[in-house]
C-alpha cells in the first residue's frame, strides 16, 4: 500500500506541475524529470522485489515518460499556439473566431494523434524490427507538423462584430465581407444519428449559422452540441443583426430535433430560458 501512495503521490504532483507550470515548461519538465519520476519509480521499488523492479524498470519509466511527459508535453504545445494564434489576430472585437479557415485545419489534429501513436510504438513494442525508421518517422512527423503550423499561422475565419466575415487562408488571401453585403441570417437546427459501426459518433443536436450574401451566397459556422459560449455568440449575432437590419431566422425543429435538443440541456445542467428563446421553442417554458 506504501508502494502504492508514492506512485499515486507522484503522479497528482506531476499534474500539478503542469497545471501550475504552464507559463514555464522546463520547470515542468524538471520537476518532473528529478522529482516525481523518481517517486514513481521508488513506488515501485517498494511496492515489489529489487528482481522485479530491475526487469520492469525500463518498461515503467517508459510508461510514465509517454503518459506524463510527452503527451501532455505535445497537447501543452498545441494549446499554446492556439493560444498564441488567437492573441496575435484578435482586436478583441471577434465575434466568433476559427484557427483555420477550411477543412485543412483538420490535419493539425491529425499529424498531432499521429505524433502522438508513433511514439507510443517506439516505448511500447520494444520487439519492433524497423525501430531505427520508426525513429526517422517520428522526427520527420514532427519537422512537418511544426512546419504546418508555422505555415497556418496565418490560417483563420471569424464573424468580427464591426467589419463583417473575415477569412485569411495560409497562402495570405485575405476576403472581408461586409454586413451591408449580408441579406439574412439563418440558424439551422439539427438532430445528428450517430453511427452503429463507429463508438466515437455519437448522435447529438447540432446546428448551423449561415450568413446569406446578395448573391446568394452562404458562409456557414458549425457548432456540435449546445453550450454557453454557444448561445452567446448566437445572442450576438441576433442582436448584430437587429441593429444592422438583417432578417435573422430560426428554422423548425421536428420532434427528434427537439427531443436531442431537450435532452441535451437536461444533460448539462443548462439554463433552458435563454436556449428555448434563441431557438423559436417558447412554448416549451408554458
Amino acid at each position: 500500500m506504501i508502494g502504492i501512495a508514492i506512485i499515486v503521490f507522484s503522479l497528482l504532483l506531476a499534474l500539478g506541475a503542469w497545471l501550475d507550470g504552464e507559463e514555464n515548461i522546463s520547470t515542468v519538465l524538471l520537476i518532473i524529470t528529478f522529482i516525481t519520476l523518481p517517486l514513481y519509480l521508488l513506488g515501485h521499488l517498494v511496492r515489489t522485489s529489487w528482481a522485479d523492479f530491475k526487469q520492469k524498470y525500463k518498461r515503467w519509466t517508459g510508461l510514465y515518460v509517454f503518459g506524463v511527459m510527452i503527451v501532455p508535453f505535445i497537447l501543452h504545445s498545441q494549446d499554446s499556439y492556439a493560444e498564441r494564434k488567437w492573441n496575435a489576430i484578435s482586436d478583441g472585437k471577434f465575434i466568433y473566431y476559427q484557427g483555420s479557415s477550411g477543412d485543412l485545419g483538420v490535419l493539425s489534429g491529425f499529424l498531432m494523434m499521429t505524433l502522438i501513436l508513433m511514439i507510443m510504438g517506439y516505448f511500447f513494442n520494444p520487439g519492433l524490427k524497423s525501430r531505427k525508421w520508426l525513429t526517422v518517422a517520428i522526427l520527420g512527423t514532427t519537422l512537418f507538423y511544426a512546419g504546418f503550423q508555422y505555415v497556418m499561422w496565418n490560417d483563420y475565419r471569424g464573424i468580427h462584430e464591426e467589419k463583417g466575415l473575415i477569412t485569411h487562408t495560409w497562402s495570405g488571401k485575405r476576403t472581408v465581407q461586409p454586413f451591408d453585403d449580408i441579406t439574412g441570417i439563418f440558424v439551422q437546427p439539427d438532430f445528428h444519428k450517430g453511427r452503429l459501426s463507429d463508438p466515437t459518433d455519437e448522435s447529438e443536436f447540432r446546428w448551423k449559422l449561415i450568413f446569406i450574401d446578395r448573391n446568394g451566397g452562404n458562409t456557414i459556422y458549425h457548432f456540435q452540441s449546445l453550450s454557453e459560449d454557444a448561445l452567446d455568440i448566437a445572442i450576438q449575432v441576433k442582436n448584430l443583426a437587429y441593429n444592422r437590419h438583417i432578417p435573422f431566422q430560426v428554422g423548425e425543429m421536428d420532434k427528434k430535433t427537439l427531443d436531442m435538443f431537450d435532452f441535451e440541456l437536461e444533460l448539462k445542467d443548462l439554463e433552458k430560458e435563454p436556449f428555448y428563446r434563441l431557438f423559436g421553442v417558447e412554448e416549451h417554458l408554458q
